[in-house]
């Protein structure tokens, strides 16, 4: 019982420092997109577009915060707590995670750094945009975003889920309680409107 009471206060105190990293983190993404702002000012360029320096962190990830980002988001919290429930009650089942991540990893490989180029070239700030450059059919954009809006949907319910579990088992609180879903999606999108994607990533 003591043991147990022990690690709860270490996790107490760990838990706020990590969000107090993480929001250093994002006070720093904020510093870098008003510097890289300025910079593209007083070079004379023109101003990128607003959303582009959002969602898009301005263009200027190296390769290393790049991967760490899609590591983030292809690793996700489904992956950390969904899969391994799914592997004990189904058994082998659940080693299609691993055929479908190596084949998803593939088609990126294949395609990233020339959809990459092709962005810089073109200024796509989307998969959509490409669709709708390369085939010139608003019908076309219009089904390819209904496409990409229910599959991040149920993305966002698993990673809503996982978090849920997660905190409420190692806390120990009530199993249907919501308010470290609600907590954790405010920080997020604090961390969102301090600076788009430099921030969150």
């Amino acid at each position: 019982m003591a043991a147990d009471s022990s690690n709860l206060l270490g996790l107490y105190i760990l838990v706020p420092v990590y969000f107090c990293f993480l929001f250093g983190a994002a006070l720093w993404g904020m510093y870098r997109m008003k510097r890289h702002k300025a910079k593209l000012k007083s070079d004379g360029d023109s101003p990128e577009d607003s959303l582009t320096r959002h969602y898009l962190g301005g263009r200027s990830f190296g390769p290393v915060l790049t991967a760490g980002t899609m590591f983030a988001s292809f690793f996700s919290g489904y992956t950390v707590v969904g899969v391994p429930n799914e592997a004990y009650r189904s058994g082998f089942l659940s080693l299609r995670w691993i055929t479908s991540a190596a084949i998803v990893g593939l088609g990126f490989f294949g395609t990233a750094a020339r959809l990459r180029k092709l962005s810089l070239v073109r200024n796509h700030q989307s998969p959509v945009d490409f669709i709708s450059d390369r085939f010139r059919s608003q019908i076309l954009r219009y089904t390819a975003v209904t496409f990409q809006i229910f599959p991040s949907i149920i993305y966002l319910t698993a990673q809503c889920t996982a978090i849920r579990t997660t905190f409420n088992s190692i806390f120990r609180l009530d199993p249907n309680n919501v308010g470290a879903v609600i907590g954790i999606c405010l920080i997020i999108l604090l961390f969102e409107f301090m600076g788009g994607l430099s921030c969150v990533a």
